[in-house]
């Protein structure tokens, strides 16, 4: 049996080069040189591709991220103008509400001030005309003679404290006002409120009638009776 051997090919690049003489250069390059150079130029186009293929999923992804970013922030940008309008809402109602409440604090300083001055005893006792003198002798009081049918009304807000019997005039009514004064009406009336009554300013105490003209008007601070004609307003 013949055994044939099989031989491996081999091949060479022949490159020629014509000289300005005229002459021809030939220059022969193995087949291993062109086997390694044919290596190395697909392990460079592998490369190239590789890179090419790595940058375009980097740009890729940039991109995406990017787009992201730009979405995250018109979503910001909408989130805070809403926020601008909600806190532009926001500080016209505290606006409003500060007004409010200021107005609130005028008007109830207004109402505080009004209830101080109403609690003061400055009101004329009587809701008509009369002549009026001073008590000659005893405590500070004031004693007016009424020129017709008038009433004992009383000279700033208060609670009635006592209705209790006068010797001299019949009857006497203590009313006090809440602030370290007190007021007091003798009258010979029959009383029309009774102890413990809360009363407004110009609240009828006696009806003053043709044989009862007569009223004793008293003020006390601290529990000591002071001059009626210091705080009365015999205009009012």
């Amino acid at each position: 049996m013949e055994q044939h051997s099989k031989r491996k090919s081999k091949y060479a690049l022949i490159l020629v080069h014509e000289k300005n003489d005229g002459t021809i250069k030939k220059r022969t390059i193995s087949s291993v040189a062109v086997e390694i150079a044919a290596a190395l130029l697909f392990v460079l186009v592998v490369v190239i591709t590789c890179k090419f293929v790595y940058d375009s999923i980097i740009i890729k992804e940039a991109r995406k991220e990017i787009v992201n970013q730009i979405v995250t922030i018109n979503n910001l940008t909408d989130e805070n103008e809403a926020l601008s309008v909600e806190n532009s809402t926001l500080s016209s109602k505290v606006a409003v509400l500060s007004e409010t409440v200021s107005k609130k604090t005028e008007v109830e300083d207004a109402i505080s001030q009004e209830t101080i001055e109403n609690a003061m005893p400055k009101g004329f006792p009587l809701s008509g005309s009369a002549t009026m003198k001073e008590a000659e002798e005893g405590d500070p009081m004031l004693i007016f003679t009424a020129s017709g049918e008038v009433n004992v009304i009383t000279s700033g807000t208060g609670t009635v404290v006592s209705v209790d019997a006068d010797e001299t005039y019949g009857t006497k009514i203590v009313v006090d006002h809440g602030n370290g004064y007190q007021s007091v009406y003798r009258n010979g009336g029959t009383p029309l409120v009774k102890n413990g009554e809360t009363l407004g300013k110009g609240y009828i105490l006696f009806s003053m009638k043709d044989d009862n003209k007569e009223l004793g008007y008293q003020i006390l601070q601290n529990d000591e009776y002071i001059d009626p004609m210091i705080l009365i307003d015999i205009n009012g």
